[in-house]
This record gives structure tokens, sequence and C-alpha cells, in this order.
């Protein structure tokens, strides 16, 4: 093993060990099934029994070192999500256009891979990617840690209110793909905390009835952060009433450009 590899190992299990917080407000929801889960998928409260190493191991691979966005690092990481759900859950790997993912922002990739890992498991789709929950995701990026949840304000921008916050952070990952990786299937020493907060059951229709509800996130990226290199962050709000119209990308938007059914 070289010593930068060891590095980045180590480097590795530090940041996920530390990534993950929630915070609920009135009205939040526990964790929950949905009624359209695939064959074998795993949903909170239950959680896979073991990690599973990255297979192949992009961690190790020089077209994913020092915050690598290539498309070679990129398929590489495909490949090992997809080794990890066949082993944890019997499903799939991800579907969507690698080329269209390529043209993205970082943090528009952490949309598009959080939602992805959702909807494939038949849970509602975060609708909106916004400028403002971005800048407190990227507080946390900049600081290699969580996002300040408690910065948040209550009334986000058209006026709808969180009722709940969920976020995680990765370092050392080299990108929105590899740190998803961590984040979803090589997290039992978290407890799966994170991979509770991208697939949580924030609430529903009647959590906020009369008014909607809605999901919103913000992310952050930071090529080479303070310890780690790479630093991921991504923040979910559960939302009542009006979207917010701050925003940088809808799911919408992203399907039709990544060729998402």
């Amino acid at each position: 093993m070289t010593r930068k590899l060891a590095s980045r190992l180590a480097a590795t299990a530090a940041a996920i060990a530390l990534g993950t917080a929630a915070l609920l407000g009135a009205g939040a929801a526990a964790a929950g099934a949905s009624s359209a889960i695939p064959a074998k998928a795993i949903l909170p409260p239950k959680n896979p029994s073991r990690d599973v190493s990255p297979d192949p191991n992009f961690l190790a691979a020089r077209s994913c070192a020092d915050g690598g966005d290539s498309a070679a690092c990129n398929t590489m990481v495909l490949r090992a999500i997809a080794h990890a759900r066949s082993v944890q859950e019997k499903i799939g790997g991800m579907s969507f256009s690698l080329a269209g993912y390529e043209k993205l922002t970082p943090d528009e990739q952490i949309f598009v891979t959080a939602n992805l890992e959702r909807t494939e498991r038949g849970l509602t789709p975060i609708v909106v990617l916004t400028k403002s929950l971005d800048y407190y995701a990227q507080l946390g990026a900049n600081a290699d840690t969580d996002p300040p949840l408690n910065k948040v304000p209550f009334t986000l921008p058209g006026g709808g209110h969180w009722i709940s916050l969920g976020g995680n952070w990765a370092g050392g990952f080299d990108n929105a793909l590899g740190a998803d990786y961590g984040w979803m299937y090589d997290d039992k020493g978290s407890a799966w905390g994170h991979r509770d907060n991208i697939l949580r059951n924030y609430g529903n229709a009647t959590t906020c009835a009369p008014q909607t509800h809605e999901l919103a996130m913000g992310a952050g990226h930071v090529t080479k952060g303070k310890a780690y290199g790479d630093s991921e962050t991504e923040l979910i709000a559960s939302v009542c009433g009006r979207t917010p119209t701050d925003v940088v990308m809808t799911w919408v938007q992203a399907k039709k450009l990544l060729h998402i059914k």
C-alpha cells in the first residue's frame, strides 16, 4: 500500500464517521417505507446488514485522485454502486446519461444523485435545488463538516417553512458519486445515519395540510478541502407551503437533461 493510499483511506474513515446531522421541527415525520419499493430494496428504519467496500476500488484509482470527476472515475464509481446494490439489496445500478451528468456543476450532481437514490427506491423526489440552501450546505463543505442546520432560516424564499432538516458531509471520496457511495453503502460505522438522511420519509400530503408538502435541497462542494481533499455536503429540507423560489435546478429539468424516466 502506498503512503498516498493509506492516507486517503484513513481520511475516508474519519470523514464518514463525523458527517451526519438532523434537525426536527414541529410536525416532523419519522422515517418510513414507500408503497412503490422495488423488490428487495431496503428503506429506513431498516438498513443493510453490512458495509460493502468499493469494488472496483475507486478510492485507489488514479483517475479519481485529487477530486477527480472524469468520465473514467465516474464510470468506476457507478460500477461500485451497482455492485454494492446487488450485494445489499438485490436491485440494479443507477440509470441516467453520464454524458449529461458530467455537464452539471458538482452541486447539481449531488442533487441528482440523491434523487436517483430516492426515486429508484420508490420514494418521492426532492423537487428543487435552491440558492439559499446551497449557501448553508457550502458553509459545511468549506469547513469540512456538516451543514450548519441551526442557521437555516425557518421561512424560506417564497414563504414556505421547513419542518425538518437533514444534512450529510463527506471528505476524501473524490466527487459527488464517491460521496454518495460512502453515505449509502459503506456507512454502518455511522449507524447508517447518512443513508437514513437521504432515504428518510420527511413527510407527506397530510403533514402540512392544508398547505402543500415538498422536499428542497442544498449542496456544497470543495475540490481541495482543509483536511481530506474534496469535501461534499447535502442539506435536505422538508417544506410546508410554497416551493422555494430561489431555484438552481428542478428535478423535472434534471430528468430531461439526463434522460431519466
